[in-house]
């Protein structure tokens, strides 16, 4: 009985939001937003700092899993902010500071000595990884930079976010994944535009500690279960080259690079076509081994192909989406730096790591209300067929997610609510997947 007392008392509480940020696919991100750009915005020293813009959030998180067969319970409630510091432009530089802290105000037991038999990995995310015991020192130095912008264009060097198709901050906790290394933006061609960079540090979603590229790899597993062995890879860094052509407003054309040094190879390519209500999207993955690693085979190599069709209406728009892998080997990159760009993602299911898998996912978006446009009710379903210790596996997932902001004075406060209902086929009784799931987290932002 005490389990679903605990679970009302959790969905009482407001929880979260991270609003998608579709148009700001491909870039790094400044965490304060103000106007058009003035190289000189202040005209000395002393007006670089004066003139700076100050921005931040304060955000409350709470995730609840419940599995009927055993009735396992787990739930957290994390409360927390962020805040930013930018200087203004002077002759075209500008620096930034910022950081974020998180407080563990209400959870289940989700120390590694727990007695519950399924790790609660989505209640620990919401803190620290790395000591789920700890409740109130969880803050960290998130954004540490100097900035030089010429006109559209720009160099950033130091700690920041980046939010690209494989790298990106995966906020949906309460501390997201953030890099250290150098970053340049080229965007003079109007219609072409050229980014990309070289990091050897990170700092991933839910950890507190900025570690090396190398240490980062692998690092969720091992924390996730103390009984896998934590191997550092040797390698001196991620380097990342993006292109991005839009000849008109039909047609885009997206192609990033990844290269893990002595690691591994990515190529991800993204073709879409738009006409009246009809979206068309296509996308090509390849990925190779540079030398045989701990992390990848020599002679590894994976290809998948993803594809949308979507019917836009005006007040609602449905898609059907499928991810296929060409060859036998599956996809893996380091899930510490981002998710997974495919069409067939939703919330809670990857197929990043799934050997030979097949995914079919169905999406329907609804702005029901005409007086309330930022209201979205997405109701997707998705099924992924995978080999694992060559048996046959599947994964079913059916979700409701909820985002919405409010109107007036309060359209900074932004909410989501998302409720998830997991069908495994196939797992083992020790995997986390050996059961049916019920998921629901709840987020509540207030930017200012």
């Amino acid at each position: 009985m005490k389990y679903y007392s605990y679970f009302l008392l959790l969905m009482m509480v407001p929880f979260f939001l991270q609003a998608q940020n579709s148009h700001q696919q491909f870039e790094s991100i400044d965490s304060v937003k103000h106007g058009s750009f003035n190289p000189n915005e202040a005209r000395s020293f002393h007006e670089w700092f004066k003139n700076g813009h100050l921005s931040g959030l304060f955000r409350s998180n709470s995730i609840q899993t419940y599995r009927p067969e055993s009735q396992n319970f787990s739930g957290a409630l994390g409360l927390g902010g962020r805040i930013y510091y930018h200087s203004a432009y002077w002759h075209g530089f500008q620096m930034g500071v910022g950081g974020i802290y998180t407080y563990n105000i209400l959870s289940t037991d989700l120390s590694n000595t727990t007695n519950n038999p399924y790790t609660p990995k989505w209640e620990r995310q919401l803190f620290d990884l790395e000591d789920p015991n700890n409740k109130h020192d969880l803050d960290r130095l998130e954004e540490l930079f100097i900035k030089y912008r010429y006109k559209d264009s720009y160099l950033k060097l130091g700690k920041m976010l980046l939010n690209t198709p494989l790298i990106n901050p995966q906020d949906s906790r309460m501390k997201p994944s953030a890099f250290q290394g150098i970053w340049l933006d080229w965007n003079e061609g109007h219609q072409f535009e050229i980014n990309g960079g070289f990091f050897n540090k990170v700092s991933p979603r839910s950890t507190t500690e900025w570690v090396s590229i190398s240490e980062s790899i692998g690092l969720y597993d091992h924390l996730l279960n103390a009984d896998t062995e934590h191997t550092i890879i040797n390698t001196r860094g991620l380097g990342m080259l993006g292109g991005h052509y839009l000849p008109n407003d039909h047609i885009s054309f997206h192609s990033w690079q990844y290269y893990i040094d002595r690691v591994s190879f990515v190529s991800f390519n993204q073709l879409e076509f738009t006409q009246n209500h009809i979206k068309l999207g296509l996308q090509y993955l390849f990925q190779n081994s540079l030398g045989g690693n701990k992390y990848l085979n020599t002679d590894y190599q994976a290809q998948l192909l993803s594809g949308q069709l979507q019917w836009d209406n005006n007040k609602w728009q449905i898609s059907y989406n499928q991810s296929y892998s060409l060859t036998g080997d599956a996809f893996k990159f380091p899930s510490e730096w981002g998710s997974e760009p495919f069409y067939t993602f939703i919330s809670r299911h990857r197929i990043e790591g799934l050997e030979d898998t097949n995914s079919q996912t169905l999406k329907f978006d609804t702005q029901p209300f005409k007086n309330w446009e930022s209201l979205n009710v997405g109701v997707y379903g998705v099924h992924s067929t995978f080999y694992q210790d060559v048996e046959e596996n599947s994964l079913t997932q059916l979700s409701i997610d909820v985002q919405t902001h409010l109107k007036g004075e309060w359209k900074v406060l932004k909410l989501r609510l998302l409720n998830s209902y997991i069908i495994p086929d196939g797992f083992a009784e020790d995997s986390f997947y050996h059961e049916q799931i019920f998921h629901s987290q709840l987020i509540l932002n207030y930017q200012f």
